[in-house]
């Protein structure tokens, strides 16, 4: 069984997830980068959901050349 967690709760950083403002969420959702569904007028998302969305955002680090020190 999963929970589902409410926009508040996102925006507010439930479970050691980053806070995500309720604005971003909704453009998340415009642009379906993020799964969700909803009843009415409320919007809920699987935990699973929220992790493959920040999952994919992952940016790998990369080291500074001596040229952009300057």
């Amino acid at each position: 069984m999963f929970t589902w967690i409410t926009t508040k709760e996102l925006a507010d950083g439930i479970d050691n997830f980053p806070k995500i403002p309720i604005i971003t969420q909704n453009n998340l959702r415009t642009k379906k980068k993020i799964q969700y569904t909803k009843i009415g007028r409320n919007v809920y998302y699987k935990k699973e959901w929220i992790e493959d969305y920040l999952n994919s955002n992952i940016r790998p680090a990369t080291a500074k050349t001596s040229q952009e020190d300057n």
